[in-house]
């Protein structure tokens, strides 16, 4: 089975946390995401170029204020040399744009050892 990236995000007034499997929640532990139902997937990807440009549009959507003090160019490269590795890397960021939302994104290298790939690739 050949390594891919599952994307899943979600967008709320406030940080919160998944007590459902089948809620679209971010859930405390970042592997778990992987066991939701695929409907909640975002998109699959098989290079590594085309996860960062998910997460490029994600951030053109919801960009984050100045005050975070890096760029989005910084914050990009740092999406793809962490999943350029070899071992099994997720990119998982949440932060407040320049509203009242909390954004939560993640990018979860597929499959793992304990959980089987959500969509059987």
């Amino acid at each position: 089975m050949a390594k891919h990236w599952h994307a899943h995000g979600w967008t709320g007034r406030e940080r919160a946390e998944s007590k459902s499997r089948d809620d679209d929640l971010p859930p405390m532990e970042v592997g778990k995401w992987l066991r939701k139902p695929p409907r909640l997937i975002r998109g699959t990807f098989h290079t590594v170029e085309d996860a960062v440009a998910w997460m490029a549009g994600e951030l053109r959507q919801f960009p984050h204020p100045a005050s975070y003090g890096s760029t989005d160019e910084t914050r990009l490269q740092f999406v793809r040399d962490t999943l350029a590795q070899d071992a099994a890397s997720d990119v998982v960021w949440g932060w407040y744009p320049n509203t009242s939302q909390y954004v939560s994104r993640a990018l979860l290298t597929c499959p793992r050892d304990d959980t089987p790939c959500p969509e059987g690739l």
